[in-house]
């Protein structure tokens, strides 16, 4: 609440006697007299005290006001109604007598980082309190109800001293601890508590005013702390209180602190034990390595992974398989396996025969010698191999990708499903795995040296998320083309697909496809590239 005609000075018979307070002497306030008139209008707790920066106008309010307040810390000040005076800044300040002491004990200048030094003059008991009505504490609690989603029970501070209600009038950071326990506070004693709670972007280095919630509040689902300052893992402690099951940490500089996600992963499990989904990523089992989609090492092979796969799965799922005959090495080496899941829905519908004839599954054969029979060696063994078993086509965007580089070879792991054309009206669902060493025969020109393949019928779950993007293919594009229209039943088997590779809660999932205009391939690149910076914003991985 603010009352204040900014054109008029304050009432003369309510305006106590104005002190300065300068340069010149800032000593005697506060080491002189304990009687002094300086030392009484200080600590009045019915005046405003102003305080003038000195060529204020060259410095961001931000920085000089976060300066000030680092230079009084750990006292209380709250900086109101900051504003430009010519060449220089003011700003009010009330019930701060601390720190007015403790800025004059270095004579009103404070130096910056750039060694340029700050001063500043103090005009005591500027006006009383009934002269200018801001009612801070009350700003506050109004911005936080606002902030607050009842049916949600999500509490969103990011930013706070930006929002368009408080800046103008009160800057509190909540970097200052003391600010953020004041906030913090306030929020105890006015909200019911919260399940999920968004700190992102305050620069915050220091988290024990969360302690202040644990008398009262429920286990915490969620905490985004992103873009702040937490400079230490042991910082975190204070969060295993309030049982925090999802937080989110990108861009803190103690991310900087791990070579390994395994190592940062388990440095902040170790802290919170409870956690379940750490920067939008699910948790494995404690000290094992998360699982992730696609591995891929160096990264700079990613685009050899690609290409290889691309060409690959596009010639064997071509009329002509012999055209891989070019990607085999001569002393190239084959075997294929086969293995037959029960009770799942592909199950009844397997059809395997054609693969367990070629399978070489030590497990499985009573005649070991077929063993050395069933390994095809060279590529004039391996070709009419291949070109027996049925046709097929692989749906690329089941695919996992795992590459690993030596010095002498690649490794690509690649798994997924692929479907069978068959005259029946399901058709046949496979899952698959091939594993390829490729060794060098030129520069980034390999082939070929050794192939294993294993076969099953799909699981209930790899079927029902198969082939659900309409007209899928090995390329790039996955969109409707010129004149064709996608029906709804389109969409949403896109929009669950999606959701299924990205970990998006639908409504994100869909809106990503909109504004790539239901391009999958654009979509994934969209979603990668966004994820990378730190743009996707919690709520589109939030289950509530």
């Amino acid at each position: 609440m603010i009352h204040i005609d900014p054109k008029s000075e304050p009432a003369e018979e309510n305006r106590p006697d104005r002190i300065v307070i300068t340069k010149a002497n800032a000593l005697y306030t506060t080491f002189g007299s304990s009687y002094c008139m300086e030392r009484f209008f200080i600590n009045r707790t019915d005046c405003w005290h102003k305080f003038t920066i000195l060529h204020g106008r060259i410095h961001d309010k931000e920085f000089i006001l976060k300066l000030i307040m680092d230079n009084v810390y750990p006292v209380e000040l709250f900086p109101v109604m900051y504003k430009e005076e010519g060449e220089h800044t003011c700003f009010l300040a009330k019930r701060c007598g601390s720190a007015i002491e403790k800025l004059c004990r270095s004579r009103l200048v404070i130096n910056t980082p750039s060694g340029l030094p700050v001063e500043l003059e103090i005009i005591l008991a500027f006006a009383h309190i009934n002269d200018i009505l801001v009612n801070v504490h009350e700003s506050i609690i109004k911005v936080m109800n606002k902030r607050f989603n009842k049916s949600t029970k999500h509490l969103d501070l990011s930013n706070f001293h930006r929002d368009p209600d408080l800046r103008d009038l009160v800057f509190c950071p909540l970097s200052q601890a003391t600010i953020f326990h004041h906030v913090l506070n306030a929020f105890k004693s006015n909200l019911p508590p919260v399940k999920s709670l968004n700190l992102s972007h305050n620069d915050i280095c220091s988290l024990k005013s969360l302690e202040a919630m644990w008398q009262r509040q429920q286990p915490l689902v969620k905490v985004d702390l992103r873009h702040n300052m937490i400079k230490h893992v042991r910082d975190l402690e204070v969060l295993r209180q309030l049982q925090v099951t999802e937080l989110l940490l990108d861009q803190n500089p103690l991310c900087q602190h791990f070579d390994s996600e395994y190592s940062y992963t388990s440095a902040v499990r170790g802290v919170l034990p409870s956690l379940v989904k750490l920067d939008g990523v699910v948790l494995g089992p404690p000290n094992v390595p998360r699982i992730k989609r696609n591995f891929v090492r160096p990264l700079e092979d990613t685009t050899l992974a690609d290409q290889f796969v691309r060409h690959f799965f596009t010639l064997y799922d071509g009329d002509n398989r012999m055209k891989l005959g070019g990607m085999y090495h001569g002393d190239a080496l084959f075997s294929l396996s086969s293995t037959y899941l029960p009770a799942q829905s592909t199950s009844s519908t397997a059809r395997l025969t054609e693969y367990t004839i070629e399978s070489r599954n030590l497990l499985k054969l009573s005649d070991y010698s077929k063993g050395f029979k069933l390994l095809r060696h060279g590529a004039d063994a391996i070709l009419p191999t291949i070109c027996k078993l049925p046709r097929s086509e692989h749906d690329p965007y089941s695919f996992t990708v795992d590459l690993i580089h030596s010095a002498s070879s690649i490794v690509i792991s690649v798994t997924g499903v692929f479907r069978e054309p068959t005259i029946m009206k399901s058709p046949l669902i496979r899952s698959f795995c091939r594993v390829f060493v490729l060794v060098q025969i030129g520069p980034r020109d390999y082939q070929i040296a050794n192939e294993t393949m294993h076969v099953k019928n799909a699981t209930t779950e790899e079927a029902e998320v198969a082939f659900k993007i309409p007209k899928p293919s090995v390329g790039p594009k996955v969109a409707p083309g010129k004149g064709q229209k996608l029906s709804a039943s389109d969409k949403e088997q896109m929009t669950k697909v999606l959701s299924h590779l990205t970990e998006m809660n639908v409504k994100w999932s869909r809106k990503c496809l909109e504004e790539s205009k239901w391009n999958v391939k654009k979509a994934l690149t969209m979603f990668t590239e966004l994820y990378k910076i730190s743009k996707i914003p919690p709520e589109a991985f939030s289950t509530m």
